[in-house]
């Protein structure tokens, strides 16, 4: 028996209902979050991105092994000496989620991509999945991408986010090291699972109880997910947003595709209890906060959390609310998400203040 389906059937227990009731609420819940989707408006059809083709340079590839001996595929676009962006992609994505910025940026910044474990080419590996190996595989693409007398731009995105997150809890001294500046997107440092806004609203009472299980369960399920006639708009209801444009809804849906199910269900198992939050306490350097108002993974309220926080330190270099923007940010909003890293480059400085 699955963990998911332990919590159904304690659910069960505890309520005092049959595994029938319980199987008519999942049922119930289901079927709503499915027909929302297929029920929504359609991407708005006004023909191709170009900031999402594939980039026209070849990239570096800088041989990177994580502290455990797992190699980690770090791909760098762009001048060696230019400004140096280092980005993180999320949970079910990969390097490709970075394109709009490479495209934006690589003729002259350094953009530094990687596979988080897998995802795109970097093998899921051997050690048990956690945040904190999210945040130590950071540490060691830093290490090797960022040169001595240099600082970065670090960009996480969801799960991303998440990974710098855990790497400025667990190695707060490389913060000021390694970063001029941070920028938080689409993402949460406590509670995801307690507080996604996928599940539809206005069902019946009795499913209530049961929906941070039918979350858990959609999460932890290793379930492939194929591109199919569907699947974009499974996509866009719960990764975008109901004004998004054909063209991203159609990218984000054949990356996430591609994503392998047991990787997507051990990663989305290993952020159930997730509490990164001594990063946001961490992060001395100037950081941004990005998120959209439609995000139904990671909602606006932990971003407003975690912008109150740096701001009351006194590190929030923006908090960026997006309008009808969903969960992807970077890419349904990149000219907004690049004017940002731009400003964010021109205030800080690239020089390393304190050298380990």
């Amino acid at each position: 028996m699955t963990r998911s389906s332990k919590a159904l059937t304690g659910l069960a227990v505890a309520g005092g209902v049959g595994v029938g009731a319980v199987g008519i609420g999942v049922g119930t819940i289901l079927t709503a979050l499915v027909r929302s989707a297929l029920t929504a408006a359609p991407p708005v059809d006004d023909g191709p991105d170009h900031l999402l083709d594939r980039p026209r340079a070849t990239p570096e590839r800088i041989a990177v092994r994580a502290a455990d001996g797992n190699p980690i595929n770090v791909l760098a676009y762009g001048p060696a000496d230019g400004d140096l962006i280092v980005a993180a992609h999320g949970w079910t994505c990969n390097t490709r989620h970075w394109w709009a910025q490479i495209n934006d940026f690589a003729d002259t910044c350094r953009v530094v991509v990687y596979d988080q474990r897998g995802h795109g080419e970097t093998p899921l590996g051997k050690t048990k999945l956690s945040t904190d190996l999210l945040g130590s595989d950071l540490e060691s693409v830093l290490q090797a991408v960022v040169p001595a007398d240099r600082r970065a731009v670090i960009a996480g995105h969801s799960m991303g986010g998440m990974s710098v997150l855990a790497w400025a809890a667990n190695h707060p001294q490389s913060v000021e090291r390694f970063a001029r500046g941070v920028v938080l997107t689409s993402t949460a440092a406590v509670e995801i699972m307690q507080n996604l806004a996928v599940i539809p609203e206005g069902l019946p009472r009795f499913t209530r109880p049961l929906e941070y299980a039918v979350g858990r369960m959609i999460a932890t399920t290793p379930m492939p997910l194929p591109h199919t006639t569907v699947s974009p708009k499974m996509a866009q209801y719960i990764a975008l947003n109901t004004q998004a444009r054909l063209a991203h809804v159609e990218f984000c849906d054949r990356m996430i595709s591609e994503c392998p199910a047991v990787a997507r269900a051990r990663w989305g198992a290993a952020m159930l209890d997730l509490d990164v939050w001594q990063g946001v306490l961490n992060l001395t350097v100037p950081t941004a906060v990005v998120v959209g108002t439609d995000d139904r993974l990671t909602p606006r309220k932990h971003s407003d959390a975690i912008a109150a926080t740096l701001e009351e330190a006194g590190h929030l270099h923006e908090y960026l609310v997006l309008p009808h923007t969903g969960h992807m940010s970077n890419i349904e909003e990149h000219d907004a998400y690049d004017r940002l890293l731009t400003e964010l480059l021109e205030k800080t400085t690239d020089r390393a203040q304190f050298i380990a």
